[in-house]
C-alpha cells in the first residue's frame, strides 16, 4: 500500500477579512440615505410661505400630498415670479403640487380646475393606500403664499374633503425675532 501524502495544513490566524463587511457597511449606508431622502416634502421657491409665532416642523412627510397655493403674479416677488413661470409655463395657475406616484415633475391648476385638483388628490391617496399606509396617516399638506387670496386656500380645503382627505397641515415658517 502507498503512503497516502498529506496535504500542507493552512495556518489560520484569527484575523478575519474586513474587506466583505466594509463593503456590505458602505452599501447600506447608501441605501439608507437614498431612501431618508426620498421622504421629504417638495418645496416650491415661488411660495412666500408666512411666519407663525408656534409652529413645529413637519416629522413625517410619508403620506403628505403637498399643495402650493400661489398669490397673483403681480404680488410675487420677481424671482419668485420668474421661478413660477419657469415651472408652469402659464400664468393662470392658482395650485401647484408635485406628483409623488411618478415622474411627472410639477403640475399646475387653475381655479377653474377644481375637479382635476380633486382627481389628482383622490389619485395620490390611493397611491398611498397602495404602500400600505394608514389612511389617517395620509394627509394635505398645504403651503400658502402668505399673500394668496384666503378662497385658493377655501377651495383646496373643499377638493380635499371631496377626495376624501381630512387629516390637514397648514405649512407656515418660525416667527423672525
Amino acid at each position: 500500500m502507498g503512503k497516502k501524502k498529506s496535504r500542507p495544513v493552512e495556518e489560520v490566524n484569527g484575523n478575519p477579512n474586513m474587506s466583505p463587511m466594509i463593503d456590505c457597511c458602505f452599501l447600506l449606508l447608501i441605501f439608507f440615505v437614498v431612501n431618508a431622502t426620498a421622504l421629504t416634502v417638495s418645496k416650491d421657491p415661488s411660495i412666500n410661505m408666512p411666519s407663525a409665532v408656534s409652529c413645529s416642523e413637519l416629522k413625517d412627510a410619508n403620506g403628505c400630498i403637498v399643495v402650493n397655493i400661489f398669490a397673483d403674479m403681480d404680488k410675487m416677488a420677481p424671482n419668485a415670479a420668474d421661478k413660477y413661470q419657469k415651472t408652469y409655463k402659464r400664468s393662470d395657475v392658482v395650485w401647484g403640487v408635485a406628483d409623488n406616484s411618478e415622474a411627472s415633475g410639477s403640475r399646475g391648476f387653475s381655479m377653474d380646475e377644481t375637479q382635476a385638483l380633486t382627481d389628482y388628490i383622490s389619485k395620490q391617496k390611493e397611491f398611498y393606500k397602495g404602500k400600505n399606509l394608514d389612511e389617517k396617516a395620509i394627509r394635505i399638506y398645504l403651503r400658502g403664499d402668505m399673500d394668496a387670496p384666503w378662497e385658493r386656500t377655501a377651495a383646496a380645503i373643499r377638493c380635499a374633503a371631496a377626495a376624501g382627505v381630512s387629516n390637514m397641515v397648514f405649512g407656515t415658517l418660525p416667527a423672525r425675532n
